[in-house]
């Protein structure tokens, strides 16, 4: 009997090393399988950094073709950088090659899981595709991650009331009032939740948005003032269907108001600039930008200019002519700007003055 028990102790002694061992290696594996990057005092690290700003400007201003090549040189050289997979995947995205966005963009979240950005650009993906089902489940999660994320929340209303359903309306209108415990008194969001309430026939909501609305329209444009009052006369005659119309008219109306247009843009991105691009690193270190030291020891020589003759000068400034060389002085008044300059003889050598002048 004894010997059955020892030999049970010592099989139990031995599964629970073997439970440790193998926790141990898991532990390991983990930590073994975190991305590893460059030192930032590296020669690799430069590169990295060159690769991702250069790619993330030419992204910026629509240069493709060094967007592709540096994206995709970052990629390789940092492939545990989730900004990288990102940012080339809105470059497909707005080249519309959805299916390379979407590995891309994949890539991107399976390295970076809790990036709320991240799935808000996969749901716009999603939602270009005409993917609505994939589109509400990337935003509902992007909301999730980040309650903050007000362009997730009001692309998560927007996407539920395109996709319409028995709950479309309540969800959209809760979505919307989310936004605005947020950020209270945002115009655009105001206004989107007075179209809805308007449309579920829920009076009370409605008046309590039209009240805020009006607390804000003395500013406003005189037909912008106009169309509230149509508003208000279409509630207060019970015609809740007339005044959904009508936060319609309203809507257009005030996208001439700055103040209307400051909060659309808050919780909803200019057409085209959707998926805005990561401008910094999400897990390597970002580099520290300083400024040169001041140059104390700099000095100036001013010395009187003779002004030209034949008129009064009111303006004097330097005016470059081109990438290469100094600028030159031109000096103005309200009728005539004159300058003189000079450039190389190309048979002769030496050099030609010109003098140039326009008179209003």
């Amino acid at each position: 009997m004894r010997s059955i028990m020892d030999t049970t102790r010592r099989g139990s002694v031995r599964n629970t090393a073997l439970v440790l061992s193998l926790g141990a290696l898991i532990a390991l594996s983990s930590c073994n399988s975190r991305p590893k990057f460059p030192a930032p005092d590296s020669k690799e690290y430069k590169d990295v950094v060159s690769a991702f700003y250069i790619g993330l400007s030419a992204l910026q201003v629509g240069d493709d073709v060094h967007a592709d090549a540096k994206l995709s040189e970052l990629t390789r050289l940092v492939p545990g950088e989730p900004s990288g997979w990102a940012n080339w995947g809105i470059l497909a995205l707005r080249q519309r090659n959805y299916d390379v966005a979407a590995q891309r963009l994949e890539k991107s979240r399976d390295v970076s899981p809790e990036n709320d950005q991240i799935y808000n650009l996969l749901g716009i993906l999603e939602s270009q595709r005409g993917n609505s089902a994939a589109a509400l489940a990337d935003f509902r999660k992007a909301s999730e991650l980040n309650p903050e994320n007000l362009r997730a929340v009001y692309s998560l209303a927007e996407e539920t009331e395109r996709q319409g359903g028995a709950n479309s309306d309540s969800d959209f209108q809760a979505l919307l009032q989310k936004i605005l415990v947020a950020q209270p008194g945002n115009l655009a969001a105001l206004l989107e939740l007075s179209r809805m309430a308007a449309k579920r026939g829920d009076g009370e909501t409605l008046k309590s948005a039209l009240t805020q609305l009006n607390s804000h329209s003395s500013s406003w444009p005189a037909e912008a003032q106009r169309q509230l009052a149509a508003v208000q006369t279409a509630v207060s005659g019970n015609d809740l269907r007339a005044a959904a119309t009508q936060t319609t008219f309203l809507r257009n109306v005030l996208m001439r108001d700055p103040d209307y247009r400051h909060s659309l843009r808050i919780i909803k991105a200019a057409p085209g600039e959707e998926a805005e691009p990561f401008t910094h690193f999400l897990l390597m270190q970002t580099p520290v930008f300083q400024p040169a030291p001041a140059d104390l020891g700099l000095t100036f020589n001013a010395q009187p200019l003779a002004a030209p003759a034949g008129g009064k000068w009111t303006w004097i400034g330097a005016i470059s002519l081109g990438s290469a060389g100094a600028p030159v002085v031109a000096v103005a008044n309200e009728r005539e700007v004159r300058s003189q300059f000079s450039f190389p003889r190309r048979r002769f050598g030496g050099v030609s003055p010109i003098g140039w002048n326009c008179a209003g």
